[in-house]
C-alpha cells in the first residue's frame, strides 16, 4: 500500500502539475512541495482545502 506522501506526488503528477506548477498554483514554495512529498512536512490545514481543489 502506498503511503499519503506516495499518494499525494502520485495525484500531483496525475493532474499534470510539476512540483514547481503545483507549487505555484498552492502559492507556496517548490521546496514546500518537495518537504509534502518526502515526508518531512505535511501541508497546513488551511492549504489542505485549496489541494484538494486542483
Amino acid at each position: 500500500m502506498a503511503s499519503r506522501r506516495e499518494r499525494f506526488a502520485e495525484q500531483r503528477v496525475a493532474q499534470g502539475y510539476s512540483q514547481e506548477d503545483f507549487a505555484e498554483a498552492l502559492a507556496v514554495a517548490a521546496s514546500t512541495v518537495v518537504r509534502w512529498e518526502s515526508g518531512r512536512a505535511t501541508p497546513q490545514p488551511h492549504q489542505r482545502p485549496r489541494i484538494a481543489g486542483l
